[in-house]
């Protein structure tokens, strides 16, 4: 099966999701995000505004607001297929770019270092490899980024995924039933 075909089907498959079903088990990924957060004293975080078929991402960021921690959210630069992470103060300052995502209405304070980014995607391996909405504008990003890598995923996200040479994995795999440590399982692996 191609990645144009995997893609379609998942969000398919998340567009579809029960909301209810879908409401619990935000919240439980929502809890072990931000308690995992917390435990590692993790001051700085990059985190996509949520497409509505994504898992919701606007109380989480809310949170990490109200907790003092600095947020910074992905603005695309398609012409050069470059991502910068701009600083987030606020739901009220957020507009739609080009693609009708959203973001923040300042793209001045740029923090591409941030402590922890939350990589989104459709379909994710054990071991940390994604397929994600075929931009590449995240393995680009992520091939210069130091930091730890996180994705948030319900169990259904967990499937087949075809593993390309500039693919970059994430270090952590959050499901509302438990967090994988990918790069140890890679470690394993290999």
């Amino acid at each position: 099966m191609s990645k144009k075909t995997l893609r379609k089907e998942m969000i398919s498959t998340l567009s579809s999701m029960d909301e209810q079903y879908k409401k619990e088990n935000e919240e439980r990924l929502k809890s072990r995000l931000l308690d995992y957060i917390e435990k590692h004293d993790i001051g700085s975080v990059g985190i996509v505004l949520a497409m509505p078929h994504e898992m919701d991402t606007d109380d989480i960021i809310s949170h990490l607001v109200r907790q003092g921690k600095l947020v910074y959210t992905p603005v695309c630069e398609y012409s050069s297929k470059q991502l910068n992470f701009c600083r987030f103060t606020s739901f009220d300052k957020v507009t739609k770019d080009e693609k009708n995502l959203r973001v923040p209405e300042d793209t001045e304070d740029v923090n591409n270092s941030p402590d922890l980014i939350v990589v989104p995607g459709l379909i994710y391996s054990e071991e940390g490899y994604r397929i994600g909405y075929g931009g590449g504008f995240y393995d680009r990003f992520l091939s210069h980024y130091d930091g730890l890598k996180v994705s948030l995923l319900f169990e259904e996200q967990l499937g087949e995924v075809i593993v390309e040479h500039h693919d970059i994995p994430v270090d952590l795999l959050i499901t509302p039933e438990r967090i994988i440590d990918a790069e140890a399982k890679r470690e394993n692996d290999a």
